[in-house]
């Protein structure tokens, strides 16, 4: 339990540590004890992020729990920001304009 170190409250830039971190403790702990591991991590998971997965009774498996997450709490890049940066950057001193293209 010690290996689940830090509660996950919704922040956006925290989600890939936790995610990470808690699939290194499920490749750990016996499959046997998934489903108290499971218990514990979703005990864990706090404030916003809690509520959304309270509103959802699709938690029985961490895989689930993770997609929960991912799907409610990732940075998501829209469109407009990629062709805005796209058509804003400029080639480099150094840098050719194959590698500027890709």
């Amino acid at each position: 339990m010690k290996l689940i170190a830090c509660p996950f409250d919704g922040d956006k830039k925290k989600l890939k540590e936790f995610i990470e971190n808690e699939d290194v403790v499920f490749e750990l702990v016996d499959p046997g004890k998934h489903g108290v591991l499971l218990k514990y991590v979703k005990a864990k998971i706090t404030g916003d992020a809690r509520s959304k997965l309270m509103f959802r009774d699709l938690t029985q498996s961490w895989e689930l729990v993770k997609a929960i997450l991912g799907e409610n709490h990732t940075t998501r890049r829209m469109l407009d920001y990629d062709a805005c940066k796209m058509f804003s950057d400029m080639q480099g001193k150094n840098e050719s304009i194959a590698s500027l293209g890709n």
